[in-house]
């Protein structure tokens, strides 16, 4: 599994849900049955597995906050910079939704934090991070209410990632917490899509990546 990520239902009852090994395309699917994949978990002509969940405004905040000191200087650079290049292939991709990075945000809408835990380790005492879940390379948590609008997300990258997945690994776990929480299992899709379960080469939203974005946040003039 390329990366982990865990969804918290925040209701009147908290439920956990790992993520699963991908869910299997053969092919290429539309737009439409590739969107419900990867925001519900249904493939093609079957069910959803969880509910489709989005940000319910426009203008969401990313940030980072400060190193304690689990990562290389130089790879903890490159992990903030690459942060800074998803949030602009996001942004480019025409859909209405806009990320703005803000590191002084104490809880931005979207927080990314660097972690010492090797992949396989288990998370404990990480705020807004139930204990106990294995962690990937990166890993990200989101909560949500009424059955749809998130209300916060949580990502974790590994002080121990390798250089040349910085960029691909950083650029899902954010396209995921904006309610893309299944990763997609087929061959069409390895280095076509950010949401590929076992690639980490791609870095730029585009292609059917940039159109279920634009369906789950639909451009004013659609």
């Amino acid at each position: 599994m390329k990366a982990l990520w865990l969804s918290l239902l925040l209701c009147l009852a908290v439920a956990p849900a790992t993520a699963s090994d991908g869910v299997l395309a053969v092919g290429k699917l539309s737009d439409t049955a590739f969107y419900n994949l990867a925001t519900c978990g249904a493939a093609k002509g079957q069910k959803c597995q969880g509910p489709n969940v989005r940000w319910p405004k426009r203008e969401i905040a990313v940030g980072i906050h400060p190193d304690p000191g689990t990562m290389d200087p130089a790879m903890s650079a490159r992990v903030s910079k690459a942060l800074n290049a998803a949030i602009a292939t996001i942004n480019a991709a025409g859909a209405a939704i806009m990320l703005h990075r803000d590191d002084r945000k104490r809880r931005p809408d979207i927080l990314l934090r660097r972690v010492s835990l090797r992949e396989g380790e288990e998370t404990k005492g990480i705020p807004d991070v139930p204990d106990g879940e294995r962690i990937g390379i990166g890993m990200n948590t989101v909560w949500w209410r009424n059955g749809r609008d998130l209300t916060k997300a949580t990502i974790l990258i590994s002080a121990h990632i390798k250089r040349d997945a910085v960029a691909s690994v950083v650029l899902e776990e954010v396209f995921q917490t904006l309610g893309f929480r299944y990763d997609v299992e087929g061959a069409y899709y390895r280095n076509r899509s950010i949401l590929a379960q076992d690639s980490n080469s791609v870095s730029q939203i585009k292609g059917q990546d940039a159109a279920i974005l634009r369906l789950h946040y639909p451009p004013a003039n659609n």
